[in-house]
C-alpha cells in the first residue's frame, strides 16, 4: 500500500526535474542555435539570409516554450514542454542541412548535438527518449531515402551511423540518469521516512523525559512536605526537652528520617545525571581537605562501632578544581560504606595521595571484601552483592553508582580493589587543573547553596551517636538566645502571610509564626492574593508547588504590581536545588528555604528580611520629614505675614478704629490675609491628600505641580518660573507619594541656584511626562551615574540625606513609570518624569 504513494510522489519528483530540464532545454536552444550564425558566415554565405531567419525562428520559439514553463499547470506537461525546444532545433537544422545537400552535409552534427542534450539534462522513461531520437533520426533519414538512386553510400551511411550511434548513447545515458533519479528518491525517501520516525521517536523521548522530570519533582515534592512534618516537629521537640530516653528516641527518629531524605537526594541526582541535567559548579577545592572533614565527621560514629578511623596525607596538594558540595557526597558514600562493612575491632584509613597529575583519595577498609565477579557490579545503580553480611548492612545500591557518576562527571575515576576476607580499597582519582572540565556540564549561574560538611554521613553510620555529643548538643540548644522580636514603622507587629496547600504544614508554620507576628494562611495563590487586597502583608512565605495559581505565579503577581513589589517573598521549594531557585529568582523572589527547613532556619530568613523592610520603611519615613521640614519652614514664613496683617487690623477695629485709616480697608486686609491662608492651607491639603498616603487615587498632574509651586513660593522669590502645560490628566498614583517627587525635583532646582525654572507637562500616547528644567550648575559628568544612589548627595555635610532622587525614582518605578536624568542644552539639569495616564494606569 505504501509503494503506491511512493510511486505517484517519484512521478511527480521526475515531473520537476523535467521541467527544470525543459527550461534549460530552452534556453540552450535560444543560445546555442542563433550564434551557429558565425559558422554559416564562415561556411555558407549564400545562404546568409534565410539560416538567420531560420535560426532566429527557432530561438523565439524556445522562448516561447520558456514563458511556458512559468505556467502554473506547467509541470503537468512537462514531457511536452521538453520535447518542444528540442523538436525547434531539430526542425531548424533540417532545413539547413536540405539547403546544404541534405544527407551529405555536414550540418547534421547539431542533430548529434541535440539528441546529446536529451540524453545529458532529461530523466525520460526509456520508451519517451526512444520516442524522441527515432525522430531526429527521421527527420534527416526522411529527406534522404526521397533521392535514393542520387545516394552516395558513403557520405550517407557515415553520417546515418553517426545518428544512430548517437541516438543509442542518449538513449543509454537518459535511461541511467532516470534509474539513477529512482535510487536517489528511494533512498532520500527512506531517510526521510527514517528522519521522521526517528523525529518522532525523539517527541515520545522527550515525552517520556520530561514525564520522568515531572515525575522525580513531584515525588521529591510529595515526600519532602512531610518531611518538613516529621524534621521540624521533631526538631522543635529535642531543643526543648533535656536528656532522656524519650529524647533519645526522638533523635533516632530525625536520624532516619534524614537517612530517607538523602536517599531521595541520590535518587533525584541520578535522574539529572541520566537526563543530563545535572551541573557542577566549579571553583577552587583541596580534595584532601574535604576527605578529612569527612573523615572528622565520621569519626565519632567510628568510635561508637569501635572501628578505628585514621587520616593520613602524603606529597604536595596540586591545584585542584571542582564541585565541593559533589566531591562531598562521594567522599560520604566512600567513608559510609567503609563504615558499614567494617566489623568492631576492625580499621579504616583515608588517604590523600598528592601528585601534579592530580590527587587521590584511598579509602581502605579490613571488611569481608568484595569477590572478582563482583567488583565491577557493585557500581551498578541498584546492583547489591547477594552475600549474607552485605545484604545485613541494607542499602538500595545508590551509593556507589552516584558516586562513580559524579567522579566520572568530574573527569576522574573510582576504582576498587579487593580480596575476599582482606578487606576493600576505594580510590577516588581527580584530575589538577580545569581544563578537563566540558562547557556542558558547569553551571553558569551560580546560586549560593551552603555546603554542611557531612552532610550525608548520618544515613550511612547505623550506630547511635555518643553520650557526650549528645550532652553538647543539649548545652548549645540551651545557650541559645530567643530570636529577637523585629517591629516596624511606629512599633507595629509584622504581618506574614503563609501560603501552603497542605493543611498540616500550614497549621505547624502559620502556629510557629503566630507566636512572634500577626499571621495570615491561604491554601494557594489565587486565595493569598485575596487576602493581600484585605491585609497587606510585610512578607510572603509561599510554597512553590500549589495547586491552581502556583507559588511562583504568585510571586510574578506580587512583583508585577507596582504598589506590591516591594514586599519580600520567600519561597518553600521542596526541590531544594539550582534550577528552582533559578526560576524563583527570574520571578522576583527575594529568598527561598528548602523543605524540609530547620524552624529555626526559617525564622531567621523571616526575621532577616523583615529588619531590611523596616530599614527601607524607616529611609522613607526619613526622606519625607525631610520634604516635611522644607515645607515647615515655608509654611512657617508665608503663614505669618498675613496672619500679622490679619491680627494688626483686628486690634485697630477692637479699638475703635482709626481716623487714618477706613474700617473698610481695615476690613479688607482681613479678608485679604485670610484668603491668603486659606490658599496656603488648600495647596497644603492638596499636596498631602490622601493622609496615608499609601493608597492608590486618581491625581491631577497639573493641580499636583501648582499646589507644589504654592508651597515651595516663599524660596521662589528670585526664580523665574516658565510654564508650559500641554496637559491637565490625572495619574494614578499614591497623591501623597507624587507629590513628594515634585516637591523633591523643583527643591533641588531651587537650591542648585537657578534663576530660571522651566516646567512642562507633555502626554506623548499613553505616558503623561513631567519636566523639571533648570539653569543651575547641572550634574557633573562623573556624578551622573551616581545621582539616583542611597545616600549620595553633592550638597555640603549635613544639609542633605542622600535619599530625595532616590526615594523619588522608586516611587515612580513603583507607579509603572520612570524618572531619568538629562544635561539640558545650554547648560543646566533636565529631569523628566513619564506616568501612564490614567485610562493607561487603570
Amino acid at each position: 500500500m505504501r509503494s503506491v504513494p511512493r510511486q505517484h510522489a517519484f512521478a511527480e519528483h521526475i515531473r520537476e526535474k523535467n521541467l527544470g530540464g525543459a527550461r534549460v532545454a530552452s534556453v540552450l536552444g535560444a543560445t546555442l542555435v542563433p550564434s551557429g550564425v558565425v559558422l554559416d558566415w564562415l561556411t555558407s554565405r549564400e545562404h546568409l539570409a534565410s539560416f538567420v531567419i531560420i535560426r532566429l525562428a527557432a530561438a523565439a520559439a524556445c522562448l516561447g516554450f520558456l514563458a511556458l514553463t512559468r505556467w502554473s499547470r506547467a509541470k503537468q506537461h512537462a514531457f511536452a514542454l521538453g520535447v518542444a525546444p528540442i523538436i525547434a532545433c531539430s526542425v531548424a537544422l533540417e532545413l539547413m542541412i536540405l539547403d546544404l545537400g541534405g544527407y551529405a552535409s555536414p550540418y547534421y552534427a547539431g542533430l548529434v548535438q541535440v539528441m546529446l542534450v536529451v540524453g545529458l539534462i532529461f530523466y525520460w522513461r526509456v520508451s519517451q527518449a526512444i520516442l524522441v531520437c527515432v525522430f531526429i533520426v527521421l527527420i534527416w533519414l526522411f529527406p534522404a531515402l526521397a533521392h535514393i538512386p542520387d545516394i552516395i553510400p558513403g557520405p550517407f551511411l557515415n553520417n546515418l551511423y553517426a545518428l544512430l550511434i548517437t541516438a543509442v548513447i542518449a538513449v543509454t545515458s537518459n535511461a541511467t540518469r532516470y534509474r539513477l533519479a529512482q535510487r536517489e528518491f528511494a533512498a532520500n525517501s527512506a531517510l526521510a521516512q527514517t528522519s521522521e520516525e526517528l523525529a518522532v521517536a525523539l517527541a515520545r523521548a522527550r515525552e517520556v523525559d520530561q514525564a520522568k522530570s515531572e515525575f522525580f519533582a513531584n515525588v521529591s515534592h510529595e515526600l519532602r512536605t512531610p518531611l518538613t512534618l516529621i524534621l521540624s516537629p521533631v526538631d522543635e521537640l529535642l531543643s526543648k526537652l533535656r536528656p532522656s530516653a524519650e529524647r533519645d528516641a526522638l533523635k533516632v527518629v530525625r536520624r532516619n528520617a534524614e537517612r530517607l531524605l538523602r536517599m531521595i537526594d541520590d535518587l533525584l541526582d541520578l535522574a539529572r545525571l541520566e537526563a543530563g541535567g545535572l551541573r557542577l559548579k566549579v571553583m577552587q577545592v583541596d580534595v584532601g581537605d574535604l576527605a578529612q572533614r569527612v573523615a572528622e565527621n565520621a569519626r565519632p560514629a567510628a568510635r561508637a562501632k569501635e572501628v578505628e578511623l585514621a587520616y593520613s596525607v602524603e606529597g604536595e596538594p596540586p591545584e585542584m578544581f571542582g564541585d565541593p558540595h559533589r566531591v562531598e557526597i562521594i567522599l560520604t558514600n566512600l567513608v559510609g560504606n567503609a563504615m558499614k562493612f567494617t566489623p568492631a575491632g576492625g580499621r579504616i584509613e583515608v588517604r590523600a595521595i598528592y601528585n601534579a597529575a592530580g590527587t587521590s583519595i584511598e579509602v581502605q577498609d579490613t571488611g569481608p571484601g568484595i569477590p572478582r565477579d563482583e567488583q565491577q557490579r557493585i557500581f551498578e545503580r541498584f546492583h547489591q552483592t547477594e552475600t549474607s553480611e552485605r545484604r545485613q548492612a541494607g542499602g538500595v545500591g545508590i551509593g556507589l553508582a552516584l558516586a562513580r557518576e559524579l567522579a566520572q562527571l568530574h573527569g576522574g575515576s573510582l576504582t576498587v580493589d579487593s580480596e575476599v576476607g582482606e578487606g576493600s580499597t576505594f580510590t577516588l582519582f581527580l584530575k589538577s587543573g580545569r581544563d578537563h572540565f566540558h562547557s556542558e556540564i558547569i553551571e553558569r549561574r551560580q546560586v549560593h547553596v551552603d555546603v554542611h560538611p557531612g552532610r550525608r554521613i548520618e544515613d550511612r553510620m547505623t550506630a547511635p551517636p555518643t553520650r557526650p555529643m549528645q550532652q553538647a548538643t543539649v548545652e548549645i540548644r540551651q545557650s541559645q538566645r530567643p530570636s529577637e522580636r523585629v517591629l516596624l514603622d511606629r512599633g507595629r507587629v509584622p504581618r506574614v502571610l503563609v501560603a501552603e496547600d497542605e493543611e498540616d504544614l500550614r497549621g505547624f508554620i502559620v502556629g510557629v509564626l503566630s507566636e512572634t507576628y500577626h499571621v495570615d494562611a491561604a491554601k494557594n495563590g489565587s486565595e493569598a492574593l485575596e487576602l493581600m487586597k484585605e491585609h497587606r502583608p510585610d512578607l510572603v512565605l509561599t510554597d512553590v508547588m500549589m495547586p491552581g495559581t502556583s507559588g511562583l505565579d504568585l510571586c510574578k503577581a506580587i512583583k508585577d504590581d507596582p504598589s506590591l513589589r516591594n514586599i519580600p517573598v520567600i519561597l518553600l521549594t521542596a526541590r531544594g536545588e539550582s534550577e528552582t531557585a533559578l526560576e524563583g529568582y527570574e520571578a522576583g523572589a527575594d529568598d527561598f528555604v528548602s523543605k524540609p527547613f530547620h524552624t529555626q532556619v526559617l525564622l531567621a530568613r523571616i526575621r532577616a528580611h523583615l529588619k531590611m523592610r523596616g530599614l527601607s520603611l524607616q529611609l522613607a519615613d526619613q526622606a519625607r520629614l525631610a520634604s516635611a521640614g522644607t515645607l515647615a519652614a515655608g509654611l512657617a514664613h508665608e503663614v505669618k505675614n498675613p496672619l500679622n496683617a490679619v491680627v494688626n487690623a483686628a486690634r485697630v477695629l477692637q479699638r475703635g478704629g482709626s481716623q487714618r485709616v477706613p474700617s473698610e480697608k481695615l476690613l479688607g486686609i482681613m479678608i485679604d490675609g485670610l484668603d491668603r491662608i486659606d490658599s496656603i492651607l488648600s495647596a497644603l491639603g492638596a499636596h498631602a491628600r490622601p493622609a496615608d498616603g499609601t493608597d492608590l487615587a486618581p491625581c491631577n498632574v497639573q493641580v499636583a505641580v501648582q499646589s507644589t509651586l504654592n508651597l515651595l513660593q516663599h524660596r521662589m522669590r528670585d526664580v523665574t518660573v516658565h510654564e508650559d502645560f500641554e496637559v491637565t490628566g490625572n495619574v494614578l498614583v499614591p497623591a501623597r507619594a507624587f507629590n513628594q517627587v515634585l516637591l523633591n525635583l523643583i527643591d533641588n532646582s531651587v537650591r542648585s541656584g537657578a534663576k530660571n525654572i522651566w516646567l512642562e507637562l507633555q502626554q506623548h500616547e499613553k505616558v503623561i511626562s513631567v519636566t523639571v528644567s533648570d539653569d543651575g550648575p547641572g550634574v557633573p559628568h562623573d556624578m551622573v551615574h551616581r545621582i539616583f544612589d542611597p545616600f549620595f548627595t553633592t550638597r555640603a555635610e549635613g544639609e542633605g540625606t542622600g535619599l530625595g532622587l532616590h526615594l523619588s525614582r522608586r516611587i515612580a518605578q513603583e507607579s509603572g513609570g520612570e524618572l531619568r536624568y538629562e544635561p539640558r542644552p545650554g547648560g543646566g539639569a533636565r529631569f523628566v518624569m513619564e506616568i501612564p495616564a490614567m485610562e493607561q494606569a487603570a
